[in-house]
């Protein structure tokens, strides 16, 4: 009886170790595309808001990036590109904030944050 593979998991490299799944390189791919998209609009904020970042602790900008990243993913990625973040305010930051505190974000589903969020998103700069 022959060996049969799975059409998602590779046998071994030339190693011997096992190669990781075409959906694992996916879900990776992903991840990355999702969080350099969410950095690059960090920064942008940072930038424009200047030394008024300082004002948000180390909590608030993870909240952020949480925050954002939930949005990414429910987002069009033209839409996405079109969202003034580079005009983003203090106060913007402060409202998209708001939306962890009207919510149990340990507990909500990334959709339901993001629909929250994206309800802020266009009103910003």
């Amino acid at each position: 009886m022959g060996l049969i593979l799975h059409p998602n998991i590779c046998c071994t490299g030339e190693d011997g170790m096992p190669d990781v799944s075409r959906t694992e390189i996916g879900r990776r791919m992903f991840q990355l595309q999702k969080g350099k998209a969410v950095e690059q609009v960090i920064e942008k904020i940072r930038q424009n808001i200047g030394s008024e970042w300082k004002s948000f602790s180390e909590k608030d900008v993870h909240l952020l990036e949480r925050l954002l990243e939930a949005a990414w993913v429910n987002t069009d990625k033209v839409a996405w590109e079109k969202i003034r973040f580079n005009t983003c305010s203090r106060e913007d930051v402060q409202r998209i904030l708001s939306v962890a505190r009207g919510i149990d974000i340990e507990k909500t589903s990334q959709h339901a944050i993001a629909e929250e969020v994206e309800k802020v998103l266009p009103t910003i700069g």
